[in-house]
């Protein structure tokens, strides 16, 4: 009986035949491996815009609003953005020198005003003199003639202190600046013919100041207890302070 050999391929035959196979493997693995590459990815980089510092774009106007200014007067400070001054000129203002102090303390607080701020004036005693009939723009003209306005004020006659303090708030509410007050200058109490009570020129002021518009006081007498009380009531029913200058 003739028996049949079955030959058995050795060790380095089933090497040779498994390396194929593996690289064939490993070269498809490989070409998986890299990204596919289109006609978008080969344009340049582009660089990222260039935006304004604080990112959202947004409008910065309302940053750059002017401060309002802090001016100096009779060596108190009051800050605004529109300012009426209210003169006494009646005639007990040339006692004392207080008519030239009254001159100085105007023309340095007009001349310090920014261009962005409003301002006006009345001078008063039995009559009432505006300076201009306006609270506008403290440029460097309408600053000029108001000094030469203040200038030439000479102190005569009575004192009719609310129809000044209600002309000026007139005035300044000319002005459409949200910081306005008015800054009252008297050396007394008020006498303006029949009407000569302290108390309603108070009444009369307060009414008047509807829209409570801070008045301030400067009292520039001497030390005359009545005539300070009437200028601090005034300034405490309108939201403001009193000065004493000294």
């Amino acid at each position: 009986m003739t028996s049949k050999t079955t030959h058995t391929p050795d060790s380095s035959s089933r090497i040779l035949g498994w390396v194929p196979k593996t690289l064939a493997a490993l070269l498809m693995l490989l070409v998986a491996s890299y990204p596919l590459i289109s006609e978008a990815d080969t344009e340049p980089t582009r660089r990222p815009l260039d935006l304004p510092s604080g990112g959202n774009g947004s409008d910065s106007d309302d940053d750059d609003d002017p401060l309002p200014d802090l001016i100096q007067f009779f060596g108190h400070e009051y800050e605004g953005d529109a300012f009426v001054w209210v003169l006494d000129i009646s005639g007990s203002m040339s006692i004392g020198g207080r008519i030239a102090q009254l001159r100085d303390e105007f023309a340095a607080a007009v001349v310090n005003l920014s261009t962005s701020s409003d301002f006006g004036a009345v001078a008063f005693n039995q009559n009432i003199l505006p300076f201009d009939p306006l609270c506008s723009a403290s440029v460097a003209e309408r600053k000029q003639n108001a000094i030469i306005w203040v200038t030439a004020l000479q102190p005569d006659g009575s004192s009719c202190v609310a129809p000044a303090v209600i002309h000026g708030l007139e005035l300044v509410r000319k002005s459409r600046k949200p910081n306005r007050r008015v800054i009252v200058v008297g050396d007394g109490l008020p006498a303006c013919g029949t009407i000569s009570n302290p108390a309603l020129h108070l009444e009369h002021i307060e009414a008047a100041n509807w829209d409570q518009i801070p008045i301030d006081t400067v009292f520039v007498g001497v030390q005359l207890e009545a005539g300070i009380d009437f200028f601090q009531q005034m300034a405490n029913s309108n939201d403001g302070t009193l000065v004493i200058a000294q």
